[in-house]
């Protein structure tokens, strides 16, 4: 099971992945629940530019997954990686969300997420 970040769903959506790393990716939607935190299907939903037809889309592909709400664990795992890596909150939820979960990250944005101990991360441009 994986945690999907955001920019992971777009690349997804707009088929800009290599085709391993899809049919990776394909697999693992067929074979297990994948999950993505609140922050993502807020982050991909609130969009200003988006379209209906692009929302129906997105909410009908989000409900392949699993959701991820906030608690009192995933709250006190961010409020240290913001402490100690300065990551914004949205991101800082994300990567507490997988690290409570002790799931891999999907996430193409390494600059921050590897800023993160203990964060397992997978780049979608690169897998298999």
């Amino acid at each position: 099971m994986i945690l999907w970040d955001t920019n992971s769903i777009i690349f997804f959506l707009q088929d800009l992945l290599p085709s391993s790393s899809r049919d990776f990716l394909l697999g693992e939607l067929g074979n297990k629940t994948p999950k993505i935190s609140v922050i993502t299907e807020i982050e991909l939903l609130s969009w200003q530019k988006i379209s209906p037809e692009q929302s129906k889309t997105i909410s009908l592909f989000l409900s392949n997954f699993g959701k991820v709400d906030l608690n009192e664990e995933i709250k006190e795992i961010t409020i240290n990686i913001r402490k100690s890596t300065g990551l914004k909150i949205p991101d800082a939820i994300i990567a507490a969300s997988a690290l409570a979960l002790d799931l891999p990250l999907l996430t193409n944005n390494l600059k921050d997420f590897q800023k993160v101990d203990f964060l397992k991360i997978l780049d979608p441009m690169n897998l298999v």
